[in-house]
Order: structure tokens, then C-alpha cells, then sequence
């Protein structure tokens, strides 16, 4: 992000963490549907036995979910904001938080997947596309298998003078240019969705099935 960006995010989420303490409130979710976003993100993978970077993780609260649908899984979150770092690693002592810029920060090693949830929903001083377009790129290069983000639709109603509402026309044609093999799910909400980019888009020349989907009907 820019640094004006970057000090932006740290004002708001610090000056409201201030306000409403370790609650989804804090993070911008005033109407308890966390937990949904969170089983929609996480719909798509098996992660027994995975590593998972969070992107924009707050208080680790992705945790909860991931706990629920896997035994044994290897977390790191990332988060801009020191307070709600500082909050994760005393909440979750046994899981590493990274205090930094997901877009900046050199990781050492790969995951498995990247998942990210609400850090597209501001409007910022750079283009927001682009901004969109880069933090998948970079998800895409540090994953093994596929990475999952959410968005704000522009498909609304009405928008609020400090949010950002994105096309989900435009995201998934960026999706494209990184895979062949995607799903974007509008199935849950009316005015947000879901986009997946799976790293291997392999498929059989004669039946034209990818292979991942291949391997998932056997297994079943």
C-alpha cells in the first residue's frame, strides 16, 4: 500500500479498536456476519494438514473457523495494524502474527493458501483496482495451491462515501490472467462475493475436465 494508505488503515482500525475492544465491530462487521464470510472463504479447501496465510488478519478470528473444518494446520496472519497484532498473539499464543504491509513484506517461505477478508472494502488514495490487481498477483507468486479474497459488489443499492464497491466483472478478469481454473460465489449475500483461484488448472485434452475436479469426484 502507500504510505498514506498504510497510516490511514493504522488511524482508522486503531482509533476503533480503541472504541469497541476485540469485536468484529472493531474490524468493520457490525452486523454479525462474520462467521459467514469466513465459511464462504474457507468452502473451497481442505486444510488438514496445510499452511494458511491470513491477509488483513485483525484478531485472528479466521482461527475459529479453520479449527472447525480442520485437526492439524499451520497459520500465520499478517496484519498492518500493531494494536490488533499485539491483541492476536496474546488471543492466540501457539499461531505467528506478522506485524506489516502484506504487499511489502518479503515472506520466507510459501502456503498453501491466502486468504483475505475486508481488506478491499476502503476507498484509498491509490487506485483501488490496482491495488486489487497487485495483492493478487502476490498471493498468487507465495501460493502452492490457490488463495481466496472477498469484496464489496458494486452491484448495490447505495454506497457509503468511504467505501469501496468493486466489479465483479473486472476482479474476475483479473482472476483470469493468473488461472483458468476460478469460481466466484455471489450465493450469500446480495452485495458481496467471493473469488477463488486454484494454482492448478491442468485438465485431460479429451474430456476437457479439469484435473482438480477430476480428483475431487474420485475422492467422493
Amino acid at each position: 500500500m502507500l504510505n498514506d494508505d498504510v497510516r490511514a488503515t493504522k488511524e482508522r482500525y486503531s482509533k476503533r479498536y480503541k472504541q469497541f475492544g476485540v469485536t468484529p465491530k472493531t474490524l468493520g462487521w457490525d452486523k454479525g456476519k462474520q462467521e459467514v464470510r469466513f465459511d464462504v472463504l474457507t468452502s473451497q479447501y481442505c486444510f488438514e494438514q496445510k499452511s494458511i496465510l491470513d491477509i488483513g488478519s485483525g484478531f485472528g478470528d479466521l482461527l475459529i473457523t479453520l479449527r472447525k473444518k480442520a485437526s492439524l494446520f499451520n497459520y500465520t496472519g499478517i496484519e498492518v495494524v500493531d494494536a490488533l497484532a499485539d491483541r492476536a498473539r496474546e488471543l492466540h499464543p501457539g499461531d505467528e502474527f506478522i506485524t506489516g504491509d502484506f504487499d511489502e513484506y518479503n515472506f520466507n517461505s510459501q502456503f498453501d493458501y491466502c486468504i483475505a477478508s475486508g481488506i478491499f472494502n476502503h476507498k484509498m488514495k491509490q487506485d483501488n483496482y490496482r491495488f486489487i490487481k497487485n495483492s493478487m498477483h502476490k498471493a498468487w507468486e507465495i501460493s502452492n495451491d490457490g488463495f481466496a479474497f472477498d469484496f464489496l459488489s458494486d452491484k448495490v443499492e447505495y454506497q457509503l462515501e468511504h467505501t469501496f464497491h468493486s466489479s465483479p466483472s473486472k476482479v474476475l478478469d483479473f482472476a483470469y490472467t493468473l488461472s483458468r481454473n476460478v469460481i466466484l460465489r455471489n450465493d450469500y449475500m446480495p452485495f458481496e462475493f467471493s473469488v477463488f483461484v486454484f494454482k492448478d488448472d491442468s485438465f485431460n485434452v479429451e474430456d476437457t475436465l479439469f484435473s482438480k475436479y477430476k480428483r475431487q469426484a474420485g475422492e467422493k
